[in-house]
């Protein structure tokens, strides 16, 4: 998924899940935690890269509905609800053809102080189908562990 506005951009893909198979309770939801890879650009230009396991299968699920939904015109609003505080997603439509896009991703590793990436975009539909496409398929690389 990639956000940018005029200053900054964000980008988050989805590497793997947390722990290898089998090596979680298979009761937990460790079993279904997945690891998001961030790369964003701050307002200075300067390169953040880190990594967070901060999202499970089944709201990576919830999320793309939630923002097909948004796309579709059928709810005007869709705020995250995950378990993990460290990744965020909200947006509102603005018209037809327009949203608005809030994303906050927390990097642990940072040393330089700028520990979280915060961004506001707008975006068009096409844009924002093109976002429910990747989530589309990361839902597939990445179904729920039984």
């Amino acid at each position: 998924m990639r956000f940018e506005n005029e200053l900054e951009s964000l980008e988050l893909l989805i590497t793997r899940y947390e722990l290898p198979e089998g090596e979680y309770d298979p009761d937990g939801d460790d079993k279904n935690s997945l690891v998001l890879r961030c790369s964003w650009r701050d307002v200075d230009g300067d390169l953040h890269k880190d990594s967070n396991a901060c999202l499970l299968t089944y709201e990576l699920q919830e999320m793309t509905t939630g923002l097909k939904v948004l796309c579709a015109g059928v709810k005007q609003v869709y705020e995250s609800d995950f378990l993990s505080p460290f990744f965020s997603l909200s947006g509102v439509a603005e018209g037809e053809d327009r949203f608005r896009l809030w994303v906050s991703f927390y990097l642990p590793d940072t040393m330089d102080g700028n520990d979280t990436a915060e961004l506001e975009v707008t975006m068009t539909k096409s844009e924002l189908k093109a976002i429910v496409e990747e989530l589309d398929r990361m839902c597939a690389k990445f179904p729920d562990r039984t």
